[in-house]
């Protein structure tokens, strides 16, 4: 592997997209002594980007982000290799860890969240609260909401609707709530989230972490799980297909996956910080909901419609 000389003193480099990466890595270099080179793109629409420009030279040893099938779709396409067996072994899952772990191996789960309905309780009287994505037809015209091309999590949401609802009534169903394309192609939850909270959007379709780190800033939201199912949102480490450096990688993933490890992914107040756990023994930050009844996706399937339920989405709702 082809490696750029500021980056050649690491001993591993890592591409992610989530908010508490660079804070766990240096976590993990002091424990370890293991050092990581840090990339971070942007979302996770850039660092697949990135990754994909590389193409037969990958630059990095491991990828951090949000989503399963976008994982399972590289190692089909020989970008990840398959997550050893003996990884798994070791790492001490709860029940929801033990039920992420993808029967392809193309990646280790470290914690989870899911997409829910953001409501700011300010904008929206208790009475006329949605209670599934169905309702969001009410408020059609005000509704946040991030494009999946730039956001992993909202193509993990988008293929967990199709796979709820079915393909064509999750397309009609969706056609009839983003109907304000200024409000439905945000690459990001921030700008969801400032929608609904000054009131350009009356609802959010938003990663529940996202709302979690609201609620505990102060802000008058509150996260809502539809009654057709929320589909776990694992985030995922993928080992690269030509990495040399396997040692330091099981090394990096069994700390992560470690009550100290996971204390370090917790150690911060944005978005990704509040994650479920997935390991036993290790608590959430104090109010982020945890008993949700999870739906797991289909991977093959949502990695197999990537491009086409992405480019959908773009030609429908992105201005």
């Amino acid at each position: 592997m082809l490696l750029t000389s500021s980056v050649m003193a690491a001993d591993l480099i890592m591409y992610d997209a989530l908010d508490f990466a660079a804070t766990a890595a240096k976590a993990f270099t002091a424990k370890t002594g293991v050092t990581v080179d840090v990339v971070e793109p942007g979302g996770t629409g850039e660092t697949l980007g990135k990754i994909a420009a590389e193409g037969d030279n990958p630059q990095f040893d491991i990828v951090w982000v949000d989503g399963s099938a976008v994982m399972e779709r590289m190692m089909e396409n020989h970008v990840l290799q398959p997550v050893p067996a003996a990884f798994y072994d070791s790492i001490k899952f709860n029940d929801l860890g033990k039920s992420l772990i993808p029967a392809s191996h193309a990646f280790v789960p470290t914690g989870a969240s899911t997409t829910a309905i953001e409501v700011n309780t300010k904008k929206v009287p208790a009475d006329q609260l949605p209670k599934s994505w169905a309702d969001l037809e009410k408020f059609a015209g005000s509704v946040a909401s991030k494009d999946p091309n730039m956001s992993g999590p909202m193509y993990q949401w988008l293929a967990g609707v199709f796979q709820t609802e079915g393909v064509d009534a999750g397309k009609a169903m969706l056609a009839k709530i983003l109907t304000n394309k200024a409000l439905a192609g945000f690459p990001s939850g921030g700008p969801v989230d400032k929608s609904v909270l000054t009131g350009d959007a009356k609802v959010g379709i938003n990663q529940d972490s996202s709302i979690f780190a609201k609620i505990a800033s102060g802000e008058p939201v509150v996260a809502i799980y539809p009654t057709e199912g929320s589909v776990a949102l694992p985030a995922s480490i993928g080992i690269s297909a030509k990495t040399q450096h396997m040692d330091a990688i099981k090394k990096f993933v069994a700390f992560m996956t470690s009550p100290e490890g996971q204390a370090a992914m917790m150690n911060g107040d944005d978005t990704d910080f509040f994650f479920i756990p997935i390991i036993q023994g290790v608590s959430a930050k104090p109010g982020r909901k945890i008993d949700i009844p999870f739906v797991v996706l289909d991977d093959k399937l949502a990695s197999a419609h990537e491009t086409e339920w992405k480019t959908w989405y773009k030609d429908t709702f992105v201005q």
